[in-house]
């Protein structure tokens, strides 16, 4: 799983420290690592992820998705993975009051925050 893969990352110093988002810059990839084993969900709804999908992953043609480039850290994994990065790349993109429209769009009645949480973390390891 990918929480196993971030910490081989650390262990071996390929984490990227300065590039944390700006709410975790400063803090150490262990720290984080620790934050993410403490709120790492219980239960997965495992689907075929994107593994990276964010608005500059995204081919649009003709005002329709047409296309996404970028596969390397395609799998399976919790639908989540990719519903993290999206909301993330969509709120520092074209604002944060396009996030609830995403989120209607895919059909999401309920959102898992703790979840969003966590896979937003998790990709500050990749």
């Amino acid at each position: 799983m990918k929480i196993e893969a971030a910490r081989l990352r650390i262990e071996n110093g390929l984490v990227d420290e300065a590039d944390f988002d700006s709410k975790r810059l400063g803090r150490s990839a262990q720290d984080l690592y620790s934050v993410a084993i403490r709120s790492r969900p219980t239960q997965e709804d495992l689907v075929f992820t994107h593994g990276d999908y964010c608005l500059p992953n995204v081919i649009i043609a003709q005002d329709a998705v047409s296309g996404f480039v970028d596969w390397g850290r395609a799998g399976i994994a919790d639908r989540y993975q990719d519903l993290a990065l999206c909301a993330r790349s969509i709120a520092g993109n074209l604002g944060p009051e396009w996030v609830p429209a995403f989120f209607g769009h895919y059909g999401l009645a309920i959102i898992d925050h703790g979840k969003l949480s966590f896979y937003e973390l998790l990709d500050e390891f990749f």
